[in-house]
């Protein structure tokens, strides 16, 4: 079982756990403890996202790592190695996630999009803010626990 798979779990018990105090506060016309549940599910969302999100930062930052290394190991020509011989092969190393990104997933794919959008919303979250834009691109947790386990099995 994949941390994707545990943490999905943990998140669906807090969440359902959540739904039915908040349906049970609207039924009953409690209308502020239905407010708390609300606010404390999307905390939940945020909370699980941004923990999620970092378990995919962190095997970019390591496979990005691993090729910089391996191309510098492994290319005889000093012309072909030049570029990679700049990069930085320690996973810590101040270069930026984008970069690293664009080493493993291809610029302007579905799948590097993604992660990008999903970049900035961790970016959101992290630095005080909340979902950036859920009006327009919601963010549903399901999909994105899906979703970030396939592009942790993506990343090599």
């Amino acid at each position: 079982m994949s941390i994707f798979d545990k943490l999905g779990e943990q998140y669906q018990e807090i969440d359902d756990l959540y739904v039915g105090i908040e349906l049970e506060a609207r039924s009953r016309g409690w209308h502020k403890k239905e407010s708390l549940y609300q606010q404390k599910r999307v905390l939940n969302d945020q909370a699980y996202f941004l923990f999620m999100f970092t378990r995919l930062e962190d095997r970019i930052r390591a496979q990005s790592s691993k090729l910089i290394d391996k191309k510098r190991k492994t290319i005889r020509s000093w012309k072909q190695r030049a570029a990679w011989d700049i990069l930085p092969t320690s996973p810590k190393a101040d270069y930026p996630f984008k970069k690293r990104l664009a080493l493993l997933v291809e610029q302007g794919s579905r799948d590097y999009n993604l992660i990008v959008d999903y970049y900035q919303e961790r970016n959101s979250i992290a630095h005080g803010g909340s979902f950036t834009n859920p009006s327009t691109k919601p963010i549903v947790m399901p999909t994105v626990i899906y979703e970030l386990k396939r592009l942790y099995q993506l990343i090599k």
